[in-house]
């Protein structure tokens, strides 16, 4: 749908392959805005699959990742499709796990996001060090 602007989503049994098939319909969105995924059992490979989509949505301006257990490895995924996203402007990240080496990944990735105006982050496992690296 190459009129697309925004994909809501909230589910609790998306798997990979149906992650896939989002992933697809993202790139083929190219006026998409605004993503927002409630997947609380999304895998590495899932969000590998994500942040290869978030890489071919250059009008992407939000994202909201919600219940993930963001574990450092999905988490560079997410900050390397950041880079990628010139339009982006908001970030919203609930997660169940965040690790100071993931607030890093992600405070070297907003480094490169020039139109990113807003960060929120509800993190149960956000320490002092990961603010400070924020």
């Amino acid at each position: 749908a190459p009129a697309l602007q925004s994909i809501n989503l909230y589910c609790s049994r998306l798997t990979d392959n149906g992650m896939k098939l989002l992933s697809e319909a993202i790139q083929h969105a190219p006026a998409l805005q605004y993503i927002s995924l409630q997947c609380p059992d999304l895998t590495d490979h899932g969000m590998k699959l994500l942040s290869d989509a978030i890489r071919h949505a250059p009008g992407l301006q939000c994202i909201s990742l919600y219940g993930f257990s963001l574990s450092d490895d999905c988490l560079k995924l997410f900050s390397e499709a950041i880079r990628h996203a010139p339009a982006l402007q908001s970030i919203n990240l609930y997660c169940s796990r965040l690790t100071d080496n993931g607030m890093k990944l992600l405070s070297e990735a907003i480094q490169h996001a020039p139109a990113l105006q807003y960060i929120s982050l509800q993190c149960p496992d956000l320490t002092d060090h990961g603010m400070k690296l924020l």
